[in-house]
């Protein structure tokens, strides 16, 4: 028994590498939303060989040259700083806290706000940098 062959083209639309493009750039947004921590507040970040990305969402705390202190993007006074943190806490329900600081602030001043951090019951600090390229 002799099969018939269908060689005609239907002439419609393959829609599978409209779908790829599309899925790249979802992909492309979500990670580029993600890695920016706060674009709006201007820090200059030491630099480190070892950084790495953060892909969640956690509590970032950010000490501007100025004094300035945000969480989140809402500017903190140092006295309030606590309080706020552990609202933060509570909304995010996490306890770890990014801690960006601008290098040429004073090294008390950071460690004057991680302290701050510790009594409100933050289980870990990490410390943002940016990524330096290695000597060759």
């Amino acid at each position: 028994m002799r099969l018939k062959r269908r060689l005609e083209d239907d002439g419609g639309l393959v829609l599978t590498p409209l779908i790829d493009m599309v899925f790249l750039v979802v992909i492309f947004f979500m990670l580029n939303t993600t890695l920016s921590i706060n674009p709006a507040i201007t820090v200059e970040l030491p630099e480190a060989y070892t950084s790495q990305a953060v892909l969640q969402e956690e509590i970032v705390v950010t000490l501007a040259v100025s004094g300035e202190i945000y969480i989140g993007k809402q500017t903190v006074l140092r006295d309030r700083f606590a309080a706020e943190l552990k609202k933060e806490m509570v909304r995010l329900q996490r306890t770890d806290v990014i801690l960006q600081a601008d290098e040429l602030l004073p090294y008390r001043d950071v460690v004057e706000i991680m302290d701050l951090a510790r009594l409100t019951g933050v289980g870990s600090i990490s410390l943002v940098t940016a990524q330096k390229s290695l000597p060759e």
